[in-house]
């Protein structure tokens, strides 16, 4: 006989009954630990000056944006498109804006792969690695040099296969993970 599926699932009060609170929060108001987070704008509109200010502000356990204090955390921004220097100036930048001390910084971790490029399964190979909590936030950047050769970026099955590796790391980890994507060049109305 068919095993009864119906009677494995939990109902409505085992759920409320094993899942007592949220998920911890790390932007107040906005993200918690095992969440994903997408950044998704035209190339060079400030993306990842943005997202770097939220690192600062995760490190500092300072206010994002004027609104969403943070809670204090560690990052780490994987990086794909930036030569370390580039790096080193853009958290500088960012880091004189906001007059952050060497403290907040050390709880910042690069992890440079421009002219290495890995695949998001390659990358969750390492980070799985790591032992749960070290990270709070971890910022993926940018989002299309992390797919691996085979996946069409346009398509939906692919697409969902990538965020469920990245969901898994997440929740394996504890952390939240924050995609930047590029939108396409070009007006996209006509697209």
């Amino acid at each position: 006989a068919a095993p009864n599926v119906a009677a494995t699932l939990p109902s409505a009060l085992d759920l409320i009954r094993s899942h007592p609170t949220k998920r911890a929060e790390i932007v107040y108001g906005l993200l918690r630990e095992g969440e994903t987070m997408n950044i998704v704008a035209s190339p060079k509109t400030g993306k990842s000056l943005l997202v770097t200010d939220l690192a600062l502000a995760v490190c500092g356990g300072a206010k994002w944006l004027d609104t969403f204090l943070c809670r204090r955390g560690r990052v780490l921004i994987i990086d794909n498109e930036l030569h370390p220097e580039t790096m080193a100036d853009r958290l500088r930048e960012v880091a004189d804006a906001r007059d952050v001390d060497d403290e907040t910084l050390q709880r910042i971790q690069i992890l440079s792969l421009r002219g290495r490029l890995q695949s998001i399964l390659q990358v969750a190979r390492t980070l799985d690695k790591l032992e749960r909590g070290a990270f709070d936030v971890i910022v993926l950047d940018a989002f299309y040099r992390f797919l691996p050769a085979e996946v069409d970026e346009n398509s939906n099955a692919a697409i969902a296969g990538i965020y469920n590796v990245i969901d898994q790391t997440a929740d394996k980890l504890g952390a939240a993970v924050v995609c930047i994507h590029h939108t396409s060049k070009g007006v996209q109305s006509s697209k």
